[in-house]
């Protein structure tokens, strides 16, 4: 300030400024995808509606694929369509963890997302600054 003879030290200011700083988008995705419980799935639009589409779900299968081996459990993340989008590069994987955690696939090989689809919690949506979707109850 003009006539203060108080200095403002440069560490506090750039401590507030890394405070503040959102965590980038790959990361916020690997967040999301840890919370997704056993013998659920979510959706590649889900998750960049959850981080308000800083990544396209293209983006998102990208942030997932960055991920470390074995950091999150990419198999429970689907297409819109509740189907495998991962076949691929690894055929027959990512269903038969799924059907490991009892995810039922029908006979076009897609899984009823009302059944099986991801709810997060009133409470971990509302922290992420999301509208809150019903509780999953399962």
């Amino acid at each position: 300030m003009p006539g203060s003879n108080k200095k403002r030290s440069p560490k506090s200011k750039t401590r507030t400024r890394a405070s503040t700083k959102a965590i980038g988008p790959f990361a916020r995705v690997w967040s999301i995808v840890k919370r997704i419980p056993r013998g659920r799935v979510a959706t590649y639009g889900q998750l960049a509606d959850m981080i308000d589409r800083r990544l396209s779900p293209v983006g998102i299968g990208w942030a997932i694929r960055a991920a470390a081996e074995d950091a999150i459990p990419w198999h429970r993340v689907v297409n819109s369509q509740g189907g495998i989008s991962t076949d691929r590069e690894h055929p027959g994987l990512q269903r038969a963890m799924l059907e490991s955690e009892g995810v039922v696939f029908d006979a076009d090989g897609r899984i009823d997302l009302t059944r099986a689809g991801w709810r997060p919690r009133a409470s971990w949506a509302l922290q992420a600054g999301r509208p809150a979707q019903p509780a999953d109850r399962r």
